[in-house]
């Protein structure tokens, strides 16, 4: 009995459900590292959780036909089930069936829109948490305010201000309390953050990145201090000249930095998983401490090992100066995803 129970077991095709479905979860995180998607559609999801119900059942019944058909038609069925999970959890509501049901898979939103007067302000320390919706940051045409903001929440709005002596100090973020699945579901036609900073007021500055797109531009702001905290979402950095330090905490999604064109500045880079593209202005000089972690670092033309190796040296350009009038530090602590340092091209 048992050597005919484990020979029908054998002709029986194969369950191909779970690798597949391992396979599309590895690209999506892939994806996702790169830059190229962020935010997933987890609400709606959830709500079609019945279908998977149906998918599995199919693919025990497929599995009973002999092989190898009996796997073949396993396979047909995981990708039929990855194709429908996989649109919904990219496209959502925006797919031809569902967007006609007037299905209600995201929190509502509402807009919110916040100001702090730069009067009597010589100094600012700004501490900007970011949501799943992105941000588009860039500096005020005016100098009125030293913050001014437009945006789109679900939760409760996180703002707070007050003057220490001639410094204002602020924060601003959105409270997800209540929402658990908060940071998983946003509306493709929600748009990002617009926060508009001072160009006039030396600013402290320290951005929390969330899931969604965002845009530092930075290239007309004083900044005194820098740190960036990048998560799963794909970030632009332009920075300003001037002498200011900064920190980069890598995350999971793809940072786009253009370096400062001028100024003398220590910058530490602690990687991620995510790719890091950076670009060097032809017109700095720069030395690179390495300590390269399992992803590729790759410095260009410009750059010379000056001791050290691959894994552990130090790099500079051509005349670098420490004590000079344009020149930068990069102490580079490297994750798991690409690294690469490039002359910036354009200008």
């Amino acid at each position: 009995m048992d050597d005919l129970y484990e020979s029908r077991q054998h002709k029986n095709g194969r369950s191909l459900f779970g690798p597949i479905f391992l396979i599309g979860l590895g690209v999506y995180f892939l994806l996702r590292n790169l830059g190229y998607v962020s935010d997933l559609n987890w609400a709606l999801a959830f709500q079609l959780w019945p279908l998977l119900l149906i998918f599995l059942g199919l693919n025990i019944i497929v599995r009973q036909v002999r092989r190898p058909f009996g796997t073949f038609l396993s396979g047909i069925v995981s990708l039929i089930a990855l194709g429908v999970f996989g649109a919904v959890l990219l496209f959502g509501v925006e797919l031809p069936f569902f967007s006609s049901l007037n299905w209600q898979t995201a929190v509502e939103y509402r807009q919110e829109t916040v100001s702090v007067s730069a009067t009597d302000v010589e100094t600012a320390v700004v501490s900007l948490d970011l949501g799943a919706l992105g941000a588009d940051v860039t500096g005020l045409d005016g100098g009125e305010n030293v913050l001014e903001g437009t945006l789109n929440i679900a939760g409760d709005l996180d703002f707070r201000e007050r003057m220490q002596g001639s410094e204002a100090v602020v924060s601003l973020g959105e409270s997800q309390s209540g929402w658990w699945f908060g940071s998983w579901v946003v509306s493709g036609n929600q748009p990002p953050w617009q926060i508009g900073l001072s160009r006039t007021v030396p600013l402290d500055l320290t951005v929390d990145i969330g899931s969604g797109q965002t845009d530092l531009a930075l290239g007309s702001l004083l900044l005194s201090d820098l740190l960036v905290d990048v998560g799963s979402g794909a970030t632009n950095v332009q920075l300003p000249g001037g002498d200011y330090d900064m920190r980069l905490d890598g995350g999971s999604g793809k940072v786009v930095m253009t370096l400062p064109q001028d100024g003398r500045h220590e910058i530490e880079i602690d990687g991620g998983s995510g790719a890091m593209d950076l670009f060097l202005p032809p017109n700095m000089a720069a030395r690179v401490e390495l300590d390269s972690g399992s992803g590729r670092v790759s410095l260009g033309d410009r750059f010379e090992r000056i001791s050290g190796d691959d894994e552990d040296g130090v790099w500079e350009t051509p005349n670098y100066d420490a004590d000079g009038d344009n020149a930068i530090l990069i102490i580079l602590d490297g994750g798991s995803g690409a690294i690469s340092i490039e002359q910036q091209t354009g200008r």
